[in-house]
């Protein structure tokens, strides 16, 4: 996790609602902005890799460096994002449906 400790406490029946985290999802809006420009290639498995467990297959970082490196940096804030991901390990219809609305953002949401 990012240096900023931030802790969320995600219940083992709590259902995912975005509104619930508007800080982890501006986060989200601000990376997808960011990394708008780069190739697609890798995207979503990439961001969502970084943010639950800070790693990346290799074959995606040959595939789509300039977004490894971007992602990696630690130029975008992600510390309410990760804490969000670490939360919800347990509770595996909660990640599931996270990871569903990050992917729809980074692949509908192209600016």
């Amino acid at each position: 996790m990012s240096n900023n400790s931030i802790s969320t406490i995600i219940k083992d029946n709590e259902k995912f609602s975005p509104e619930n985290y508007p800080k982890a999802f501006h986060e989200l809006s601000i990376l997808n902005q960011g990394v708008a420009h780069v190739a697609i290639y890798f995207k979503v498995e990439i961001v969502i890799s970084y943010l639950k467990d800070h790693s990346l297959k290799t074959d995606w970082v040959e595939a789509n460096p300039a977004l490894a490196r971007l992602i990696t940096s630690g130029f975008f804030k992600t510390s309410h994002l990760e804490s969000l991901f670490e939360s919800c390990r347990n509770n595996k219809v909660f990640l599931y449906d996270l990871e569903e609305y990050v992917t729809r953002l980074l692949l509908i949401q192209r600016n």
